[in-house]
């Protein structure tokens, strides 16, 4: 998952691409003061309801990878991304198909690194996010992840270092 992708690719170019993916989702690593804003997901959410995560999700089939996190980032956060600064490891998972239809989707995240305008300003979309936090080294322990998002956002401290 480290191979640097070509940010104005479209999602449906990158699964042309990578046929063992059903879904290409990305994650935005926003550092502010040595921490990293992560977010919880609402307790309703099919998949890792309550889970912290850093901002992020699908990118629409003719959407570019940079849109799409500038629109997530936006529509979870009310974030402006002024800038993606670079890509880090990413990950692939797998979770259940939407409901009523049997079997399984597999979904490669992709995540950046991104600079944005007051990161102190930050106003969640209720309907997916719950709370929000800045995580940093000391604190990482407290917040309930996925394995692989603890090491997502481990290396995105990493980054910020």
């Amino acid at each position: 998952m480290s191979t640097t992708v070509d940010l104005q690719q479209t999602a449906s170019a990158y699964l042309a691409g990578h046929p063992e993916f059903d879904r290409l989702v990305i994650g935005a690593a926003i550092s502010h003061q040595s921490a990293v804003l992560i977010v919880q997901r609402a307790s309703h959410e099919r998949a890792f309801p309550d889970q912290w995560e850093i901002p992020g999700g699908g990118v629409d089939p003719l959407e570019t990878i940079e849109q799409a996190v500038v629109r997530e980032v936006f529509e979870e956060t009310n974030l402006k991304v002024t800038k993606v600064t670079r890509q880090f490891e990413g990950f692939d998972y797998v979770t259940k198909n939407d409901e009523g239809d049997e079997g399984t989707k597999r979904s490669v995240q992709l995540n950046f690194c991104v600079q944005v305008e007051n990161p102190e300003d930050v106003k969640l979309a209720p309907e997916e996010h719950q709370d929000f936090a800045w995580c940093t080294q000391t604190n990482i322990a407290q917040f309930q992840m996925t394995p692989a998002m603890h090491t997502v956002v481990t290396n995105a401290l990493a980054q910020t270092a």
